[in-house]
């Protein structure tokens, strides 16, 4: 029996679904949760395969991204709309058979609404949703979830214990917390991300313009260097998302070229905002540098953490098929 069936949409969630995956396989077993086509035999009609699968489960984990409802052909409708869509068809067999469900919020996606499904599946909108997230919460919140599914699957004494932790933040289409996050990871984040980088770049400047009169060639550098490698150790270390990545990235090009100025005319002497137009295409300049190379760094870390993933997903591909019938 599958006592765990995943349902996801590859083009919105292939990696952190199979994130999820793994996770439950090593508390539940390989045999005990089934996900997408890779389980499903050779030659076999996959839907009714999964209907054959979703019969014998025992509760249906329903992974939504961000584009969790599918894009439409043509910029028609989206896939979710459609009679023949696999995901759809997942989730209808679910509901008829009372089968309980899990949604499973993921890259910062909130829960459809009763307007955005079609009737049949009107019931998921109303369901309460944990959320995974990426990064150093994710065996927290996965912890979380498996304490819910421990609460439908029948007993099982070969299963480890987990530890119960405190409930998690419900989320459905009626309430969502922005990032999902405490006030005081927030809090942490931006002293570390955007107060760290900061110093580190008024004492460049203040060491390099003011103190030792060096080349100003050699701020410049620091001016991207910093930044990038803070962007960089945010999204690797968080996993927050890239829209406040960018408000991190912005915040710290303006108020780092605003203390650079202010104290470049209090050490001189000179009026402390720029005079001149290149004075002002100069400070722009900065500004902007070194937002882009925060954001830089930020792209690098989602890159190569998805290249990881897809490498790891490939490996147990090649395993799967290796060992398969």
């Amino acid at each position: 029996m599958s006592g765990i069936a995943i349902s996801y949409r590859r083009s919105d969630s292939s990696a952190i679904a199979g994130r999820i995956f793994d996770r439950l396989v090593l508390r539940y077993g390989k045999p005990a949760v089934f996900m997408d086509i890779e389980a499903i035999p050779f030659g076999i009609d996959f839907r009714t395969h999964i209907k054959s699968v979703l019969a014998q489960a025992d509760v249906l984990l329903v992974v939504i991204g961000t584009h969790w409802a599918g894009v439409g052909v043509s910029s028609g409708p989206a896939r979710i709309w459609e009679d023949a869509d696999p995901v759809r068809d997942e989730i209808e067999a679910a509901l008829e058979r009372d089968l309980p469900l899990i949604p499973v919020l993921v890259d910062g996606a909130k829960m459809p609404g009763k307007a955005d499904l079609p009737a049949s599946l009107e019931r998921l909108a109303f369901l309460n949703a944990p959320e995974v997230r990426t990064g150093p919460d994710f065996n927290a919140h996965m912890d979380r979830l498996i304490v819910a599914i421990d609460r439908i699957l029948p007993a099982n004494p070969s299963y480890p214990p987990i530890p119960v932790l405190p409930a998690p933040q419900a989320t459905s289409h009626h309430q969502h917390q922005a990032g999902g996050s405490r006030p005081g990871s927030w809090l942490s984040d931006l002293m570390l991300y955007l107060g760290v980088p900061l110093v580190v770049l008024l004492v460049a400047h203040h060491l390099i313009v003011n103190s030792l009169d060096l080349n100003p060639e050699y701020l410049r550098i620091i001016a991207i260097a910093v930044p990038l490698l803070f962007g960089f150790l945010r999204s690797w270390r968080s996993g927050r998302g890239t829209g406040s990545a960018l408000a991190v990235a912005a915040a710290l090009g303006l108020i780092a070229v605003a203390g650079m100025t202010t104290s470049e005319g209090l050490n001189s002497g000179q009026p402390i905002m720029p005079e001149t137009r290149a004075e002002w295409r100069e400070n722009i300049e900065y500004a902007v540098s070194i937002a882009l190379a925060f954001m830089v760094g930020h792209a690098l870390a989602m890159g190569l953490a998805a290249v990881m993933r897809w490498r790891l997903r490939s490996v147990k591909r090649t395993e799967a098929h290796g060992h398969g019938p």
